[in-house]
């Protein structure tokens, strides 16, 4: 009989089609791999930072929200490819809080950080009078909530890995028995 790829005989024992046997998953394996899918999230999590290219010619300018809390720090770095001109802007339920202006030469860099000083979400504006460049935007936390995710995978591995561990003290062995003749 056969029920979705798998095919069962007479003694209720079920195979995979491919002609192989799956084992049941351990427990401890699980936790494994939850444990190292945690850690792995968190450092592409934190290690994705991506420059967006802005030009002049934008029919948009460059915008991200974001939600701060008090003492969070939003850092701007703008890279000039050719000479640029143009203002960033933070704003705040509609109200500005916070505006620069920048000119800078080809191959210059800016870097401005704007301290959140209350809980709230936040738009940034960042337009681009004349020339062309990168824009990167980080947040860096004041609680580090976001690093929270290491210690819980650590853990987790942690545990697995004790677990598997034990887990292979008590298995039984089995072996066959060849006779000597």
């Amino acid at each position: 009989m056969s029920k979705e790829g798998f095919i069962c005989n007479s003694s209720c024992d079920c195979y995979m089609g491919a002609g192989g046997s799956a084992d049941a998953m351990k427990f401890s394996d699980v936790l494994i791999l939850v444990g190292v899918g945690m850690l792995c999230a968190g450092f592409i999590i934190h290690g994705w930072v991506e420059s967006v290219p802005i030009t002049s010619e934008d029919e948009k300018s460059y915008e991200k929200s974001v939600h701060l809390m008090k003492g969070d720090e939003l850092n701007i770095a703008i890279a000039c490819e050719e000479d640029c001109e143009g203002e960033a802007i933070i704003t705040r339920n509609s109200e500005q809080v916070y505006q620069y202006g920048f000119q800078l030469l080809s191959g210059d860099e800016t870097d401005e950080y704007f301290k959140s000083d209350d809980y709230d979400g936040y738009k940034l504006v960042i337009t681009l009078d004349s020339g062309s460049g990168e824009v990167d935007v980080d947040v860096k936390r004041a609680l580090m909530l976001d690093f929270v995710i290491y210690p819980i995978g650590a853990a987790i591995l942690i545990f697995g890995l004790q677990k598997r561990r034990s887990e292979s003290e008590t298995a039984s062995i089995d072996a066959e028995l060849e006779s000597l003749e």
